[in-house]
């Protein structure tokens, strides 16, 4: 009776299990619309920097930080605004010194812009000038090229389930098919004389089975 009751510890209970544990080897191919929830079979190493150009962080102005210097309270700089930069396409404009071009959250920086202010710092004149309000460093307000991803880092492990922010990371940098592990098949047999099934009322001795649903949320939950 005494070996009944004998406990080990979490850590020696995975010591024991673990060695008999074979990983899944089977993978199937899927689109990226059916692998929510599936573990991914290798890693996926970027096909290219991600971002693949420097774009803007704000709405507001792209400039040459150095035109910004002296910038703040009480002063202001003035710079000529020449064009817009469009959404979607590159930029056919230069900013050159004492320059300005119009830019939105994810345009591509122009040639000769190295940082954007943004616009609450600015005050635009009616002449085709924007006065600068608060100076900026270079980069500033500036997400550059690879910065979230170079090419060939990994962009997911392998192993690793895949939820909303992996597919958004594979899908934006064009890829629309994983390897993902088959998953494993689970019986679950949930046995005593004392179970009935939870439509049924109990009889005096008897419990409802609560384990043959809870145990499958957790199996599907992975």
């Amino acid at each position: 009776m005494g070996e009944f009751f004998q406990v080990v510890t979490h850590e020696q209970a995975l010591a024991a299990i673990l060695p008999l544990i074979e990983p899944l080897g089977d993978r199937e191919r899927l689109p990226l619309s059916a692998a929510t929830g599936r573990v991914l079979a290798e890693g996926v190493p970027a096909p290219h920097p991600l971002p693949q150009f420097a774009r803007s962080a704000m709405d507001g102005f792209a400039i040459r930080a150095a035109d910004s210097h002296g910038a703040g309270e009480g002063a202001a700089a003035e710079l000529e605004i020449v064009g817009e930069v469009p959404m979607g396409g590159r930029p056919s404009l230069r900013v050159g010194p004492g320059q300005a071009a119009v830019i939105h959250t994810g345009g591509m920086l122009p040639e000769g812009a190295d940082a954007v202010v943004p616009v609450e710092y600015t005050q635009q004149l009616e002449d085709g000038v924007v006065e600068v309000l608060r100076a900026v460093g270079g980069g500033q307000h500036v997400i550059q090229a690879g910065e979230d991803y170079a090419a060939g880092e990994v962009l997911v492990e392998a192993r690793r389930r895949l939820q909303a922010p992996e597919l958004g990371a594979l899908a934006a940098c064009g890829v629309t098919e994983v390897e993902v592990i088959v998953p494993p098949r689970v019986a679950i047999l949930s046995q005593g004389d004392e179970l009935v099934a939870p439509e049924r009322q109990p009889a005096p001795g008897q419990v409802r089975d609560i384990n043959s649903l809870a145990l499958s949320v957790l199996v599907d939950q992975g």
